[in-house]
């Protein structure tokens, strides 16, 4: 007997997340991260903030204060509000509570391609993942995906808008009528809903089921690790079971609750990263043979001419570090770009450039 024989057998197709070392002078557009460090004022607030924190004791087992924040920036209730380490953390509650209820092995059910966790939280909670193709030019096809929730009956449905990798928005309309028709839970994932400028939390509510994540970690503060679901009472009380106690830290609640009540600071970093996305479009689209794809995110998708392998390492022999997306299917040859500084952007233009030279 050996501790092999318990493993679940999901896990065999799991490999762990890893992200590319950095080295010192590359240019980092790779992880969808803010370019732009905090300034002075944040940083000086930040200072204030860290003083107060009881580093010798445990933070509010609930996340309350951090609950309050959010639930003041969204205008739901506290009780709304499930705070968690990250967005990974809210789809692994979601899936833990859910994924295996009284209808046995349950089903989770996402686009592709899409923002990997969904797939790989789902395997690891031994839920059956359910893909939904998108169109060739990314947007949702609503009648497949009504199709499949009727015909799998998934425990939980996530669709990110805008989406990782491709940027775009699914259509509202389109999500609500699928959101409908769920008969688990149906999330829009709206980690990069601050660049598109719209939200889809008054659902929330109204649709039995509908929930809506958010970050903090695409506006600047990803390494706070802060993600929030947003949902019905009742569903957050049975998902708050799940959670693991005091799964946000002291540090990361302070600070997160300290940006949180300056909304006016954190739109205009946002402000700031969208230009900056727009500013990238602009040079990109101006490189021979590459497809640019819209974005309503902080990255931008595009297909080179020649192997993506080659192209995306041809780029870090240049300095510049994107996401590698290349695959056999719909993202052959497809590298995810994320929105840097001017100066960033510009590097990562030349690089583009000379390496489909």
């Amino acid at each position: 007997m050996s501790w092999r024989e318990f493993l679940r057998e999901s896990l065999a197709s799991l490999e762990v997340y890893r992200t590319h070392d950095y080295e010192p002078g590359l240019t980092r557009l790779d992880a969808n991260e803010s370019p732009f460090p905090l300034d002075k004022a944040d940083l000086d607030t930040f200072a204030r903030e860290l003083s107060r924190v009881a580093i010798h004791r445990y933070p509010d087992v609930s996340g309350k204060p951090l609950r309050q924040s959010f639930a003041r920036r969204f205008r739901v209730s506290p009780d709304q509000v499930l705070v968690g380490n990250g967005s990974d953390e809210t789809i692994s509650v979601l899936v833990t509570a859910l994924a295996e209820g009284r209808r046995g092995r349950g089903k989770v059910l996402f686009p592709v391609p899409t923002f990997g966790s969904y797939e790989s939280i789902a395997l690891g909670r031994g839920a059956e993942p359910v893909k939904v193709p998108l169109r060739d030019d990314w947007t949702l096809d609503e009648a497949a995906a009504g199709e499949a929730i009727r015909r799998e009956q998934p425990a939980v449905c996530f669709f990110a808008t805008p989406n990782n990798p491709t940027g775009n928005r699914f259509d509202a309309m389109a999500l609500e009528r699928l959101a409908r028709q769920a008969p688990g839970a149906f999330v829009a994932d709206e980690a990069y809903a601050d660049f598109a400028g719209q939200t889809m939390i008054p659902f929330v509510g109204e649709i039995e089921g509908f929930c809506v994540m958010r970050s903090l970690s695409k506006i600047g503060l990803a390494a706070l690790r802060v993600g929030a679901l947003i949902g019905p009472a009742d569903l957050i009380a049975q998902l708050d079971k799940v959670r693991l106690p005091y799964n946000v830290n002291a540090v990361s609640m302070a600070l997160a609750c300290a940006v949180l009540e300056n909304p006016e600071r954190l739109e205009e970093r946002v402000r700031k990263v969208a230009a900056a996305r727009r500013e990238l479009v602009q040079g990109l689209s101006g490189v021979p043979g590459l497809v640019v794809y819209p974005s309503e995110a902080n990255f931008v998708l595009v297909r080179t001419p020649i192997d993506g392998q080659r192209a995306w390492q041809r780029l870090l022999e240049k300095g510049v570090l994107v996401r590698n997306l290349s695959r056999p299917g719909p993202l052959k040859n497809c590298l995810r770009v994320t929105a840097g500084t001017p100066e960033e952007n510009q590097r990562c233009v030349e690089a583009m450039r000379a390496a489909l030279a």
